[in-house]
């Protein structure tokens, strides 16, 4: 079997990023970009005041003050200031020439056009040219992921078509006869079908809203047509197909001999992890595939191991793959395998330290205890049992909540 560690330099090498294209701020939050982002000019443009007050010259050593102009933030100044002179100026507002502090108004004393500071620190209170940045400097680099500040960023120096990459286009086929849609009863010997929903859950996560999904059942002919009407559209491009279920070696697991008729290169076929062990990765040109063992948490696992992976180097972004050390928060001992484990958990804020939770799963295929994951515990194949309250290395998916 194929280490975790292994079976992720094989998807990093084998993914190629999808051609980038030009597309419009008002519609990039998520995306990924594909070019570094200059500023276009000094930002600062201009010194500005940072608090409503009276903008003087610092090594003017007056008492007092002649108002001489207001400046308004988006106004520019009338002209220069001359010795024992000030102006008005608001918060935002471009300092005059030969203005270099801004009084702030609480620490001045003003009758009709006269003003007297009360004290003259040495704190100044302006936003120096260009202290924010220079023209050239580069703001975003290739590969960052646009959130809000970055859109920000973005708008604020005029970049309104980046170039970023698409999203990628990702088909999802349900194998297994025993499935039903999760709005009908399962009769007997039915269930109904959770797997897709909780891809289409991870998948928006990542940025991917609208991913094609059909049920084959366990049929080799209509999993394979399945799968090659729905990869067809994404040929040129490029895209991902996961299937849910057929990974294993049973009579009805087609996922390998699928792949293999559809012409994907099969890459490997188990990794040594639990859950998610008979986890298949191939490609074909731009496209790649995964089979997935049909278990929910065995879904969940593999898609923060491997899948998340592939949408990554799919969009052109840096890998999600940093672990914390963190305490055990458990009563219980939690004890490891010769496969390396991935412990679904839930990391918390306690007392203001971080603790992990595991959650108890009695089987990969106990979708409820799934519930308020933000977190995988690495088990390590060496490592035998960690003890309440011991160190557990943990891969953050969320953002911790209070516990």
């Amino acid at each position: 079997m194929i280490s975790v560690e292994e079976a992720r330099q094989v998807i990093a090498a084998k993914i190629a990023p999808l051609p980038p294209t030009q597309a419009k701020l008002a519609g990039l939050a998520n995306a990924v970009l594909r070019e570094n982002v200059v500023a276009d000019a000094e930002y600062p443009p201009v010194d500005r005041s940072m608090m409503d007050g009276y903008a003087i010259a610092a090594d003017d050593p007056s008492e007092h003050f002649q108002v001489v102009m207001e400046i308004a933030a988006g106004a520019m100044p009338e002209r220069a200031l001359q010795r024992g002179e000030c102006a008005r100026i608001f918060t935002g507002a471009a300092l005059p020439e030969g203005a270099s502090q801004v009084i702030p108004q609480e620490d001045a004393d003003r009758e009709g056009t006269t003003m007297k500071p009360h004290q003259r620190g040495g704190k100044r209170f302006v936003r120096m040219r260009g202290a924010e940045a220079r023209a050239g400097d580069v703001l975003l680099r290739e590969g960052a992921a646009l959130g809000g500040a970055e859109l920000a960023i973005l708008a604020q120096v005029g970049c309104m078509a980046p170039l970023v990459s698409p999203v990628p286009q990702v088909v999802h086929v349900v194998t297994g006869d025993e499935l039903v849609d999760p709005a009908d009863a399962p009769g007997p010997g039915k269930i109904r079908d959770s797997n897709s929903s909780l891809l289409r859950g991870l998948l928006a996560a990542c940025g991917v809203a609208d991913a094609a999904s059909v049920r084959s059942g366990d049929d080799l002919p209509k999993l394979v047509a399945a799968c090659r009407s729905l990869m067809e559209p994404t040929q040129a491009q490029g895209g991902l197909l996961l299937i849910s279920g057929g990974a294993s070696v049973g009579e009805y697991d087609f996922g390998a001999r699928a792949l293999r008729e559809l012409g994907f290169d099969i890459h490997f076929e188990r990794m040594n992890m639990r859950p998610g062990k008979p986890l298949i990765f191939a490609t074909r040109e731009r496209q790649a595939a995964f089979v997935i063992p049909g278990n929910p948490v065995s879904h969940f696992v593999c898609f923060h191991v491997a899948i998340r992976l592939a949408l990554e180097r799919l969009r052109g972004a840096e890998a999600s793959w940093a672990f914390i050390d963190m305490e055990l928060g458990s009563t219980d001992t939690l004890h490891g395998n010769p496969r390396e484990t991935f412990w679904p958990a839930a990391v918390v804020v306690h007392e203001g330290r971080l603790l992990a939770l595991p959650k108890r799963w009695s089987s990969s295929g106990d979708t409820f205890a799934l519930a308020g994951t933000n977190a995988l515990i690495r088990l390590g194949s060496d490592c035998p049992t960690v003890a309440p309250g011991g160190r557990v290395n943990v891969l953050l998916l969320d953002v911790p909540r209070a516990g």
